[in-house]
Order: structure tokens, then C-alpha cells, then sequence
């Protein structure tokens, strides 16, 4: 998204680089650069990268960047974050909605002990190779979120799997303890700071604002991954009765078999797709007050409201009347 592409373009003019050559560079006119909403090629990020990296040698460029961040960098996607009711909300949100930044990471979320919840980021090679942009996404998270709440709360724990760029001791004020050379990008957060209210929050304004950013999500190009193309599936058809893994094999032209071996090899199956964006939709249609509890289930595609009950307990704790309720 070109408001990602100008956070580079403002951190490497922080760094004294020069604005014009960098655009020269990477292929990039000014003019491309009017609508924050709009999209560039992912190469021209990624150049702009390496020309950072080439040029500014042992300098912690994601922590740099960091500095220019604010809600308005995510664009449409700062109004969904910004209307959630608490912190745990904002961040499933901006997991699920992700991909509208750039689609060379993805988000993955999970329970933790103590109801906290796990974020691990899965980066495409090329911004793996380049490293600070992991920072990048890990930081914004944390300071976009501190900014929501209104406190200065840190993450239970960060995990980077390179090295830093620069001094080590320079990310301790934001992320806190990092461990670095670590197995996967990720942090973690205490079920407190999910907790934690969006301060201004307009929950009425979530749904339409929703709309915006499913409209504005870009065609993915090339081959997609199955684990997000049955995703994808699932958000759009499970109010309509896609539930079955045989229904999103016939979606997609595979087989069942196929479909499983294909979910298997990205570490993934039909069954826990189908958990997360039930947990995820069910969340989002609970808070609208025009639907019961029973509509709700019969969109989740639930035979049975029991059934429904029993699973939301699983997720949350709570029963889907006492999660509405709080």
C-alpha cells in the first residue's frame, strides 16, 4: 500500500537520504504517491529497502521507522482498529484485514496461558532477508496499540529470528526483552493489556468501515497459498452454509483429499480454518444488537444453539450471553 511504501520513504529521508534519487531508483513517480489507499509494486518496497540497508550500514532502520508511525499509516484499515471496543478486538481485526499493507506477511494468532494471546508473523522470503521490515510490523502493532489505549503497556514477550541491525540495547524502550536468533517472529500479550479499552472507540461505525476495507482489499496476484484461499472462503460463505471441508474442495477444484493434503503441508487443516473464522465472525455479529444469540448461531452455521454455546465457552470462557453483556 503506498502509505507503507511513504513510511520508507520518510525513514530513509530521516536517515539523510536523498527523497528524488531514492524514487528514481526504485521506479516511483511523486505522483503515484497522492493516494495512501492506492497500491505499488511490492518490488518497488523491497527496493527501497536494500538501497537502506546499502546505505546505511548498523543502523536499526525498523526502529527508525518507528518513530514515524501513526494510525493514519494503516489508512482505511486505522478506522477499523480504532472503533474495536478493547485491544483484543483491534488486533484480531488487524490480523484478519493484514494483507490490505502489503501481502508478503501474515498474522498468526493464538491463545496463550493465562488467556493472553500469541501474534506470529510469517514473512515472505524477501522481507526476511531484509529483516528490519519485521520490525516494522511487530512495532507498529505496539505503538499503534499504545496509542489506542491511551497506556504505555508492553508485550509479555518478542521473538525476532535475526539479528539486530544495530545496538541491542536500542529496542528495549519499545519491545521491551527481545530474544533474537529466535525460532519465529512473534509477541506475545498478557490477557490485561488485551483487555485494555480503545479509548474514542465508535463500535456502530465498525461495520461500515468493515465494508471499506473488505472493498479496498487488493487481487491477489500469482499463486495464493490454500490455507488463506480457504479462509477467504469461509468469511464470505459460512453465513450462506459453507461449513464442510467437501463444499471448499469443490470451491477451489480439488478434491477433498487433495484439499486436506494441501491444508497439511502449510501446517494447517479444514477443522481449525473453520474454528478460527467461526471464533472471529462470531465476535464481530455478537456485537450487533439486531441479531440474537440463536441468529448468530444459525449464521455460523450450527444446527443446533447448544452446539453453538458449548464451542463459544471453548474459545472465550464465557457464554455467548455474558461475552455480549460485558
Amino acid at each position: 500500500m503506498v502509505a507503507i511504501f511513504q513510511l520508507g520513504l520518510l525513514t530513509a529521508v530521516g536517515l539523510g537520504l536523498e527523497r528524488g534519487l531514492l524514487l528514481e531508483e526504485v521506479g516511483v513517480r511523486e505522483e503515484q504517491l497522492l493516494d495512501r489507499d492506492a497500491y505499488l509494486p511490492l518490488s518497488a518496497l523491497l527496493g527501497l529497502g536494500e538501497s537502506m540497508l546499502r546505505q546505511r550500514p548498523g543502523v536499526n532502520i525498523g526502529l527508525s521507522a518507528l518513530e514515524f508511525v501513526r494510525p493514519s499509516t494503516l489508512g482505511a484499515l486505522g478506522y477499523v482498529i480504532g472503533n474495536c471496543v478493547n485491544l483484543g478486538e483491534a488486533l484480531e481485526a488487524f490480523a484478519r484485514y493484514q494483507s490490505l499493507l502489503t501481502p508478503a506477511v501474515r498474522w498468526e494468532s493464538s491463545t496463550v496461558a493465562g488467556g493472553g494471546r500469541e501474534i506470529r508473523l510469517v514473512a515472505s522470503p524477501a522481507f526476511r532477508r531484509l529483516a528490519f521490515p519485521v520490525e516494522i510490523q511487530l512495532g507498529t502493532w505496539i505503538s499503534i496499540g499504545r496509542r489506542l489505549t491511551g497506556m504505555r503497556w508492553t508485550p509479555r514477550r518478542v521473538r525476532l529470528q535475526h539479528q539486530p541491525l544495530g545496538p541491542a540495547e536500542e529496542f528495549s524502550a519499545l519491545f521491551g526483552q527481545v530474544e533474537f536468533g529466535a525460532s519465529v517472529d512473534a509477541l506475545e500479550l498478557d490477557a490485561e493489556v488485551l483487555a485494555l479499552p480503545v479509548v474514542g472507540a465508535r463500535p456502530e461505525l465498525q461495520l461500515s468501515s468493515t465494508r471499506l476495507v473488505q472493498s479496498l482489499l487488493p487481487e491477489p496476484e500469482g499463486e495464493v497459498d490454500c490455507r488463506a484461499r480457504v479462509r477467504t472462503l469461509l468469511h464470505e460463505g459460512i453465513s450462506h452454509g459453507m461449513t464442510t471441508k467437501e463444499q471448499a474442495a469443490r470451491e477451489l477444484g480439488l478434491s477433498p483429499r487433495t484439499l486436506s493434503r494441501r491444508l497439511q503441508e502449510e501446517g494447517s487443516s479444514f477443522s481449525d480454518l473453520l474454528r478460527e473464522v467461526r471464533e472471529q465472525l462470531a465476535r464481530v455479529w455478537l456485537r450487533d444488537p439486531a441479531l440474537s444469540i440463536y441468529e448468530v448461531a444459525y449464521l455460523l452455521g450450527y444446527s443446533q444453539p447448544s452446539t453453538f454455546h458449548r464451542s463459544f465457552r471453548r474459545w472465550t470462557g464465557q457464554t455467548p450471553m455474558h461475552w455480549r453483556a460485558g
